[in-house]
């Protein structure tokens, strides 16, 4: 008999025409579908009542506790928000913050200098960095600003450093927030804002942003050797002789996100929010703002409808679905994936999952209140789509550590199930 050549036909192993070895990577994810959707039973039975958990892959529904219960979000709205200004404003958006003077005829010399805020929400001097617990990432430097102004020649400031901000509203909260989380949760908010409003070195938070950035940017000139004889204002509006200085701009939109969704930066939220309302309806308040995002979620045809209160999850009267989370994370996953926190490495992610499977791997966004706690997001599967999971609690007590952590670590287990592959003995009929 003549010797079969290597590598032949007639060497392979011979499987039944039917057997999954023929068909491993269809059986395989098959498999995994199974032991994911066997593995999420447990948990789903421990959902709260006033709960709602759904879990997709692959085009797959695996979960799905009360999807389309309306509950309190927390900060997880801050997707919603992220969602919707990708959309609105576009990826390719940046922040522009202005600097502008009225001029004098000696060289050098300005009499006043004008900071005219564009919204930014992330313009920082590194003093306050220094000082932050979730620290301001893809910023917007105030050292750089001032480079830049002192690049230009101006020596003398005769008069004062004028702060603008007009763009937004002068609404410096939202209202229904409580009054406790006034100034230390977020705000007062403003078109100008450094530091979160806050000028390093003072114990209070001024009402004022406009006023506390032009405070902080005087700060900055001086220490560059720029005489400034006046003080700081807040003003209306420019002066029709006030000439252009400089410019400075924003990271691209998408990284001025990432650091709102990692860190959970309500201020960034909020302010992200108004922008929406002004580059959408020409008004920058937060009331405009939820207008566009509610036609946002109308055109998208979600159901049911989310109600919103603000852009940052603060406010206990927001009310959203699990399935409004889904809807979003699948039709933006490759937009909205990358923005998230990493598991036990970044953000308010850093000391979850330390212990689990999912540490580097899940990406997402928490939001936390007394009696809310909710996790939304994805675990991406090496070569293939994501599994997608939303999981919100509203229970008393649920947003203590002791609460949330066992079912967390239950939902990594169970979502874990998506990265095994199955062994060739598994997948044999």
């Amino acid at each position: 008999m003549t010797p079969v050549e290597s590598g032949s036909i007639a060497q392979q192993p011979k499987f039944s025409v039917l057997s999954a070895r023929r068909t491993p990577n269809t059986l395989s994810n098959d498999t995994r579908l199974g032991g994911l959707r066997r593995s999420l039973t447990g948990l789903q039975n421990r959902v709260p009542s006033a709960g709602c958990l759904t879990v997709e892959w692959l085009g797959q529904s695996l979960a799905n506790v009360r999807g389309e219960k309306l509950l309190i979000p927390a900060s997880a709205v801050k997707v919603l928000t992220a969602a919707t200004a990708l959309e609105v404003l576009g990826s390719s958006f940046t922040y522009k913050t202005e600097i502008l003077a009225t001029k004098t005829a000696q060289p050098g010399v300005v009499t006043d200098l004008f900071f005219v805020g564009g919204g930014d929400p992330v313009i920082v001097r590194n003093e306050y960095v220094a000082t932050e617990k979730y620290k301001t990432f893809n910023g917007t430097s105030l050292e750089t600003l001032a480079d830049q102004i002192v690049a230009t020649g101006i020596r003398t400031v005769s008069g004062s450093i004028v702060g603008i901000d007009s763009r937004y509203d002068d609404k410096r909260f939202v209202d229904i927030w409580p009054t406790e989380f006034r100034f230390t949760e977020s705000g007062p908010l403003g078109a100008l804002l450094v530091n979160d409003g806050v000028v390093v070195g003072e114990p209070v938070k001024p009402d004022d942003p406009a006023l506390a950035a032009a405070s902080e940017l005087r700060t900055m000139l001086i220490a560059r050797g720029v005489s400034v004889t006046g003080t700081v204002r807040h003003d209306a509006s420019l002066p029709s002789d006030a000439t252009p200085v400089t410019t400075i701009s924003s990271s691209p939109l998408p990284l001025v996100l990432r650091e709102m969704l990692v860190n959970s930066d309500n201020n960034t939220a909020e302010m992200v929010l108004k922008e929406i309302g002004f580059n959408k309806l020409k008004s920058g308040s937060s009331a405009a703002g939820l207008e566009v995002v509610k036609q946002y979620f109308a055109d998208k045809k979600i159901t049911p409808l989310p109600s919103l209160a603000d852009g940052s999850g603060l406010s206990g009267s927001n009310q959203a679905s699990c399935q409004s989370f889904m809807a979003l994370l699948n039709s933006q996953a490759a937009q909205l994936a990358p923005l998230l926190a990493i598991a036990g490495t970044t953000g308010t992610l850093t000391s979850a999952f330390e212990d689990s499977p999912m540490n580097g791997r899940l990406l997402g966004k928490t939001g936390t209140l007394s009696g809310v706690k909710s996790l939304v997001g994805y675990l991406p599967v090496e070569g293939g789509q994501p599994v997608v999971f939303a999981f919100i609690m509203n229970a008393s007590g649920i947003d203590n550590k002791t609460a949330y952590r066992p079912l967390w670590d239950a939902l990594g287990d169970a979502l874990n199930k998506a990265k095994s592959t199955p062994r060739a003995d598994q997948l044999a009929p």
